[in-house]
């Protein structure tokens, strides 16, 4: 069976450049993708494509960036 999930936000405040459905569109996108989930995210317009764009590959980064240093962490603590 299909599931379908709705949120409903107190406010659309910005902070860094995203409204706060583009951080929420964001926070779902990665976590989907971190479980190794296809991730389609149909956008109003060009800017908001580059805008989400822009987020999800920062975040990608530190994302990877924690994994790096866990790994380092675990690497140091074994010698």
């Amino acid at each position: 069976m299909k599931n379908a999930t709705f949120y409903l936000l107190d406010n659309d405040a910005t902070v860094d450049g995203l409204s706060a459905v583009e951080q929420l569109v964001c926070d779902i996108a990665a976590e989907r993708w971190r479980n190794g989930k296809r991730v389609l995210i149909a956008c109003e317009d060009e800017q908001q494509a580059i805008r989400l764009d822009e987020a999800l590959w920062s975040r990608r980064r530190r994302a990877l960036c924690r994994i790096i240093w866990r790994a380092k962490a675990r690497e140091a603590a074994r010698r």
